[in-house]
Formats: structure tokens, C-alpha cells, sequence
């Protein structure tokens, strides 16, 4: 939160997302524009269809220091009118009451599967390999350590003794 501002806290949350994905259009249109200049428009098409990951390649080559500047004025542009137009607004709503109307946690990732799949009492080891079950063999144990730990911190377990764990809820 630069300058302890919320309301612009909250939309560099949002815009960030909404320029990220404006700049990306204006590269692939970029990739577009160069190939179907190179090669014309039914030609660009068979260079894609013959090279179906020409256009990442091309794509990392459109990132010019020009283009990604242009993430920053984009960011810049639609936060400067969302504080300019919608301010009072979006500060009202982010001090309502009622701006958290469903507090109550909503269970949907990978972390939640592995919560439900584990025992009402279970050890960091199973917790691991549940962990590995879900995400894949790539998980570490520094991942499983950080999962817990919210965990706890959300109250959704206990900690019972070392490496062994209790759900509260269910």
C-alpha cells in the first residue's frame, strides 16, 4: 500500500491483471502484423501451421523494452481514470460492513482437496504424500511446511505434537 492508500492499493490488485492482458494483445497483434507483412495472410497462416510454437517465439522477440513500456502507461492510464471517476465509490465500498458479505471460507484449490482427503488426526508425512497426490511429484516439503502453516494460521488444524496434526473443522 504505497501512502497507506487503500481504495489504489485494491486496484493495483485489479488493473495490474487488466493491463497485463492488454499488453499481450498488442504483442500478439504485434507477431501478427510481422508475419502476415513477411509472408501475407494465407502465408502466416501455413508458417503457424508448420510451426505451431513459431508465435511464442516470435512473441518473447516482440517484448521490446517499447512494448513492455507500454504495460506501464496502460497501468498507469486505466488507474489514473478507475481513482479519477470511481474513487468515492470504491473507497465506500472497501469501508463498507458489507464488503466482505460471505466471510466464511470458500473451499475450491488444490489445498482444500488435500484437507479433505487427510484424517481428522494426521502426520506431516501424509500431509506430503497427499500433497504429492494432488499437485504431483514435483511438490516440496518446504510447500507442504507452508501449507500447514496457513493451515494453523486459518484455524482450519492444530498443532498436537511435532509433525502431527488435528483438523478442527471439517
Amino acid at each position: 500500500m504505497m501512502n497507506d492508500d487503500r481504495v489504489k492499493a485494491r486496484q493495483r490488485f485489479r488493473l495490474c491483471v487488466t493491463a497485463q492482458r492488454m499488453t499481450c494483445c498488442l504483442m500478439l497483434c504485434k507477431v501478427c502484423e510481422t508475419l502476415i507483412q513477411k509472408h501475407g495472410l494465407s502465408g502466416a497462416e501455413d508458417c503457424l501451421k508448420q510451426q505451431p510454437t513459431l508465435w511464442k517465439e516470435m512473441l518473447v522477440k516482440a517484448q521490446t523494452p517499447l512494448l513492455l513500456d507500454a504495460f506501464d502507461i496502460i497501468a498507469d492510464s486505466l488507474m489514473e481514470n478507475a481513482l479519477f471517476f470511481f474513487r468515492n465509490r470504491i473507497q465506500d465500498a472497501v469501508s463498507s460492513r458489507d464488503y466482505l458479505i460471505n466471510s466464511e471460507r470458500q473451499r475450491v484449490g488444490k489445498n482444500d482437496t488435500i484437507y479433505e482427503r487427510l484424517d481428522t488426526e494426521f502426520g506431516f508425512d501424509a500431509a506430503f504424500q497427499q500433497s504429492i497426490a494432488v499437485k504431483g511429484a514435483d511438490t516440496s516439503r518446504n510447500s507442504v511446511q507452508q501449507m500447514l502453516k496457513n493451515w494453523r494460521k486459518q484455524g482450519l488444524v492444530v498443532q498436537t505434537e511435532m509433525g502431527r496434526f488435528r483438523k478442527i473443522q471439517q
